[in-house]
């Protein structure tokens, strides 16, 4: 059964996105477990670390599928842990989902060793992969599992008719750039790279709800971004569009939630 969880009204600009994300793209979230599923043996998966654990999305979901595990959630933000702690204690699962304060990439990193290790849209932050993805290797035991997922890129928000705005806008704040790739990092921590899929959302949605204050938040952020190539005539058209999802809903019904992330799947040997 699917958790689905409020979001706080106090929590950052940041972690609210973070959360909608989380609400919007739960199908993703759904498809990279089913990746790490193929790549495990539910019985021999004991503990579980998800690094990053940000609002939990990936905590809960690996908790549900592998119910014998306990599920580690680390992270730098002390308020998500607390919101992720909450929740786990909510639905009677506080004996079996944990959390800790962690840097991946400090040289002490020690979250113990798991099973299986899951990180999503997270790695691209870290300074140094390398330190990371060595901290990560330590962290399996021999035949455990690796799963990351990232982005490929900023999501696009807008129906087709508004697609020439959210193209400029895309341009100015820099959303197309290249895509990471962690294969090489992973084979150079000693990882054996077993997969890399691509997970793809494409979403005709009301604009209401969830769906209304992601793209909402997302195209600020994107405005926010955008460099000053972006022209005024563009940028109230941003601004206006984004006050329409606030609540008139004079021009938007519907928003068109789409972008594709990659799925990379490693063993220790």
């Amino acid at each position: 059964m699917a958790h689905h969880h409020t979001i706080p009204d106090h929590v950052s600009p940041l972690a609210r996105l973070l959360a909608l994300d989380a609400l919007v793209h739960e199908k993703l979230i759904k498809q990279a477990v089913a990746v790490a599923l193929l790549h495990t043996d539910i019985a021999t998966v004991a503990r579980v670390i998800d690094v990053g654990v940000g609002t939990g999305a990936g905590a809960f979901a690996l908790a549900e599928e592998y119910s014998a595990a306990h599920v580690l959630g680390v992270d730098l933000d002390a308020d998500m842990l607390a919101d992720v702690r909450q929740r786990a204690d909510h639905q009677e699962l506080g004996d079996r989902i944990s959390t800790a304060l962690l840097d991946v990439e400090a040289p002490d990193f020690d979250a113990g060793v798991a099973d299986l290790i899951w990180s999503s849209n997270v790695l691209h932050e870290v300074s140094d992969p390398a330190i990371a993805f060595r901290n990560l290797f330590r962290s399996l035991r021999p035949g455990g599992v690796l799963v990351v997922m990232e982005m490929d890129g900023s999501p696009s928000v807008l129906p087709s008719a508004f697609q020439p705005v959210e193209r400029a806008l895309r341009v100015a704040a820099g959303a197309d750039g290249p895509r990471v790739d962690w294969s090489g990092p992973m084979r150079a921590a000693g990882f054996e790279l077993l997969e890399t899929r691509t997970a793809a959302s494409d979403q005709l949605l009301p604009a209401d709800g969830a769906a209304r204050d992601y793209a909402a938040l997302e195209l600020q952020r994107l405005l926010d971004h955008a460099s000053p190539a972006l022209t005024e005539q563009i940028a109230a058209e941003v601004r206006d569009l984004v006050a329409d999802l606030s609540g008139s809903h004079r021009r938007l019904t519907e928003v068109h939630i789409r972008g594709t992330r990659t799925v990379w799947v490693a063993r220790r040997p």
